[in-house]
């Protein structure tokens, strides 16, 4: 970053040229402010700056002797000069010192800002003329990259057009790729993963940068180089040659070597989709193949490799819809019925078994986000119909819900949400009766006993009733299984572990209750969105 000293003796003037200016986004900081241009030798024989932003006349040393003296001892610093109309004279001068440039008075700060800009790259190119040559190539290498990129763009997003057309566009564009089969391979960060991670956007650029070289190097031996990548956000396209072997096991052993390498190195997840084999006129349809296994990710998770030839796509319109839609009709009327009755037991079971149907469906995330939109809809429509002032009150943080039905990932945090809903409404409903005694000793057998191997039996046992019951009984008080309501628990006094002590996981997870240490860390990400390593971080 370069320093640069403003000399200006009008202060309103001065104080524009500091604060309208983003400086710090070009490269350049300001270390100092100087009204004359004796107070600004002062400063220069302390503190040399690289670029110098002077006006001409000022009183005590003008601009030119200012400029004089800098010559005279030598200093390589970049002059700039301000001038009224009347100074032009004073400028010729100025410019036969070797000034730079100079801006004419009035001005805005855009025009100081590219003079300045200027100025620093000139004195970039003549400190360094090894840079000149770096730069013109690192430039040139960008533009390459961008005209790349473009093209294969291009070819994803719209019609093939004919081969010898798409043959010479990769030998103008130097891509590594021949005319020979290819295949498309989408990798996406697992964006849930990543946010916990607490980035700023400077940081995502590098990550970006970096998981882009790291999925180039890990991939390059196995296309024996013929292979090129471009990068759409926290999306990364790989148009790549089919190897000879056509072996699905060697290629996701590679490709499960690129994730690694992407989690040991950045601490970042990503899902792979890859679209069949076909000739480099059809990479379009490669592509295509790729984003639509990719979506399987909503039920499997993230972290995985989805191969197009080996997997189940989505039927987005099969022929049974029409049916599930009658079956989703009636669990919605059953929910309705439930809601009215106050029968919370048989409400929660009912929503289990909507959500089981949609995942032995497999409809689209588009599809199932819908149903879920249309799910909390009806729950805010129930609010806002019935006579419960307290539930009304509380209407904005069922809306709140919704808004992030769009933002769950896979199958099993939206599930984790609407349980969370769900559980929310119910108690809401039953705020304003007291609870049963029976499940306020439960949950004090919780809360005391929630670090040993709990079960619905043995909690039934101490309280006197047979599990059935129990189970029943604690849905229809808490609007939520008792299991559930257990991990809830657990998992929330395993936060508070984890902020507070720097205990191993497995030892965190022994003292809420858990002494299978893989059981926990499904659970906490279950009920967090995050790993508890993550969430220790």
């Amino acid at each position: 970053m370069l320093k640069l000293l403003v000399v200006e003796d009008e202060p309103s003037v001065r104080e524009g040229i500091i604060t309208m200016i983003d400086w710090h986004k070009f490269d350049i900081t300001i270390v100092g402010a100087c009204a004359d241009g004796k107070e600004a030798w002062r400063f220069i024989q302390k503190d040399c700056p690289d670029l110098l932003l002077s006006d001409i006349r000022m009183p005590l040393i003008t601009g030119l002797e200012l400029v004089e003296r800098i010559n005279e001892a030598n200093l390589d610093i970049m002059t700039v000069f301000l001038s009224g109309y009347d100074d032009f004279q004073y400028a010729k001068q100025a410019l036969q010192l070797g000034v730079f440039d100079y801006i004419l008075k009035p001005c805005q700060p855009k025009q100081i800002r590219d003079v300045m800009v200027r100025a620093q790259t000139e004195l970039l190119l003549r400190r360094n003329k090894d840079l000149q040559f770096n730069l013109l190539e690192r430039q040139m290498k960008v533009h390459s990259q961008t005209i790349k990129e473009d093209r294969m763009l291009k070819w994803l997003r719209s019609a093939p057009r004919n081969k010898a057309a798409r043959l010479s566009e990769i030998t103008e564009c130097h891509m590594q790729l021949e005319d020979k089969v290819c295949l498309v391979m989408v990798l996406q960060f697992d964006s849930k993963k990543l946010k916990t991670l607490h980035y700023n956007e400077n940081d995502l650029h590098l990550i970006r940068y970096a998981a882009a070289n790291i999925m180039l190097e890990s991939l390059h031996g196995y296309f024996n180089g013929r292979l090129e990548i471009m990068t759409q956000k926290e999306e990364f396209i790989l148009i790549a040659n089919a190897v000879d072997s056509n072996e699905v096991d060697l290629l996701k052993g590679t490709l499960f070597a690129v994730q690694k390498n992407l989690t040991d190195f950045l601490k970042v997840t990503v899902s792979i989709g890859v679209g069949s084999e076909v000739d480099i006129i059809e990479i379009q349809r490669s592509y295509d193949e790729a984003l639509e296994i990719l979506a399987n990710r909503f039920y499997y998770g993230g972290g995985e490799i989805f191969i197009y030839s080996e997997g189940k796509v989505q039927d987005h319109f099969s022929k049974v819809y029409s049916s599930f839609q009658e079956q989703i009709s009636d669990f919605q009327s059953k929910i309705n019925e439930y809601i009215a009755k106050c029968n919370f037991s048989d409400f929660v079971i009912e929503v289990e078994e909507w959500l089981n149907a949609f995942q032995e469906q497999e409809l689209s995330i588009q599809r199932i986000h819908l149903h879920a939109y249309s799910f909390v809809n009806m729950l805010i429509k129930v609010v806002n119909t019935g006579n419960d002032s307290f539930l009304k009150e509380h209407i904005a943080l069922f809306e709140k819900y919704a808004e992030q039905i769009e933002y769950q990932e896979t199958f099993e945090e939206l599930s984790t949400l609407l349980t969370i809903i769900i559980q929310k409404m119910v108690e809401l409903m039953n705020a304003q009766k007291p609870t049963h005694k029976t499940i306020e000793h439960v949950m004090a057998l919780i809360k005391e006993k929630y670090m040993t191997n709990l079960t619905l039996k043995s909690i039934a046992e101490e309280v006197f009733i047979s599990p059935s019951h129990l189970s029943t009984l604690f849905r229809q008080e808490m609007g939520i299984n008792f299991l559930d309501c257990l991990h809830q628990f657990r998992i929330e006094k395993a936060k508070q572990l984890l902020k507070e002590e720097n205990g191993k996981i497995y030892i965190i997870a022994k003292q809420v209750g858990y002494y299978d240490e893989s059981h926990f860390v499904r659970m906490f990400k279950k009920w967090t969105g995050m790993l508890p390593s993550q969430y220790k971080k």
